[in-house]
């Protein structure tokens, strides 16, 4: 199909790199725009700050260059757990914490947002009514590769930008399941009778993916850069999804993504706590 090339695996994405992520990391400052000391005080004040240690007035994160080495020592077989633990704990110190990490994350809400609003449409009311309720109701009774292509086009948004390509990526995680199903069968019926347990899962793979993939081309990519096995950065990929699926997963639990507005508000609410927790998880150094 279209974009059928888009469940063949793992791809060369180092084009969609930003121009900082290609260099030393000095271009995005975790202490950036936080709070500086108070300008207002007298001359004695001010020469009394000036001599204050710049840890004093506020926190120290972890710089990019910081966050590339643990990657790096990570992705070359150093560390094991503990390696991946610190290099996670680094990425998102350097992105100013996980509250920080989080808002950063703009195309990845939408698309999951869309994603659960139409597998959960197709589970009430059938696919064709979920077709016709995202204006795709040229799709009806058209073939698997045509169906699944147009979706991937209406679900994630499209443009050059970094965050919509990483979502429109991490679309195969959330989709592969279902794709390989319907093509094996050449049949949309699958995507006739989905279960709130389905559907959940599709959203945890999109998560974790989506984390996973930003994180590595944030950091420049370094598992390319180490010249690592392709065992190796299989076996990364997946330790990293397991990771961020499993916190994911936690927020969910408790949840019926069949009876959720996720146009509404507490839809929204839901999707923030899952990428804040993810990033929380990550730098608290859990995994």
């Amino acid at each position: 199909m279209g974009t059928s090339s888009s469940f063949g695996g793992p791809k060369d994405t180092s084009r969609l790199l930003p121009a900082w992520a290609q260099g030393n990391g000095s271009e995005e400052n975790p202490s950036n725009g936080r709070e500086q000391p108070n300008e207002n005080g007298s001359d004695s004040e001010q020469s009394d700050t000036n001599n204050q240690k710049p840890d004093v007035q506020q926190p120290q994160f972890p710089t990019w260059q910081t966050a590339k080495n643990m990657m790096s020592r990570y992705s070359g077989g150093g560390g094991g757990r503990g390696g991946l633990a610190k290099a996670g704990k680094a990425y998102v110190g350097a992105k100013g914490g996980a509250g920080r990490a989080s808002q950063s994350v703009r195309s990845g809400k939408t698309t999951v947002r869309n994603l659960a609003n139409f597998l959960s449409t197709a589970s009430r009311s059938g696919l064709a009514q979920a077709l016709n309720n995202f204006g795709l109701s040229n799709l009806v009774g058209k073939d698997v590769d045509t169906v699944f292509s147009g979706l991937i086009d209406a679900i994630a948004e499209e443009g050059a930008d970094f965050d919509k390509n990483i979502a429109r990526q991490a679309m195969d995680d959330a989709l592969e399941g279902f794709y390989k199903e319907c093509s094996e069968n050449q049949s949309l019926d699958a995507l006739d009778s989905l279960t709130a347990e389905q559907i959940k899962d599709a959203i945890e793979n999109f998560v974790a993916g989506y984390i996973y993939k930003r994180w590595l081309q944030e950091l420049g990519a370094c598992v390319e850069r180490k010249s690592v096995s392709e065992i190796d950065a299989v076996k990364l990929e997946q330790e990293v999804k397991l990771y961020v699926k499993d916190t994911v997963s936690l927020e969910l639990d408790n949840k019926d993504p069949l009876t959720i507005d996720w146009n509404g508000n507490e839809g929204q609410h839901l999707i923030d706590s899952l990428y804040e927790e993810a990033y929380n998880f990550i730098a608290e150094g859990e995994i």
